[in-house]
């Protein structure tokens, strides 16, 4: 029976994607393609142990029961959310890389802000802080625990009468019959 996507892997990959983000480049002198590539090789790679630990639990839905779908939902909104920052790392990687072979191309015409490698890093260090916003709303949202429904009256194992209508209060009092 493979292990089910329980809340330590959901704390586990809240980590890992607090940490890539957290290495993400701030400005646009942290810029790097080569640890641009890697960071788009590490959310790859938790990307997909996660839709592994995923497909493991949706082969066999009948033995998924309601906490672990709920887990399961949880991380599927991280993993769109972890596919959005890839998006966004990968514009970040064409822009620098655009930069890269500007740099390398003697006699392109350049504009002084299309094709600028200073400017193409400003964008691509936005593209990161974008993908870094993704990513720690992600982990944020993998270890919230699921609120537990709110529990139902049972009803009753007999039906009951219902409560007799109210009179309206007599007017004139009745004489009693003596016995």
């Amino acid at each position: 029976m493979p292990p089910g996507v329980t809340q330590a892997t959901l704390h586990y990959l809240a980590r890992r994607l607090n940490e890539v983000a957290a290495q993400l480049p701030a400005t646009h002198t942290d810029v790097d393609p080569v640890r641009l590539t890697d960071d788009i090789a590490l959310l790859s790679h938790h990307l997909t142990y996660a839709s592994e630990r995923a497909q493991e639990r949706f082969a066999a839905p009948e033995t998924v029961h309601l906490p672990e779908r709920h887990a399961l939902m949880r991380l599927a909104e991280a993993m769109t959310a972890v596919a959005g920052a890839l998006a966004n790392l990968t514009e970040a990687l064409d822009c620098v890389s655009t930069g890269f072979y500007r740099q390398a191309v003697a006699g392109v015409e350049t504009s002084h802000l299309r094709n600028d490698p200073k400017a193409l890093r400003i964008i691509a260090a936005e593209k990161c802080g974008e993908a870094r916003a993704r990513l720690t709303g992600a982990a944020a949202s993998l270890p919230a625990e699921t609120s537990a429904p709110a529990p139902r009256p049972r009803p009753a194992a007999h039906p009951t009468a219902p409560p007799p209508a109210r009179r309206a209060p007599l007017t004139t009092p009745m004489a009693r019959t003596p016995r």
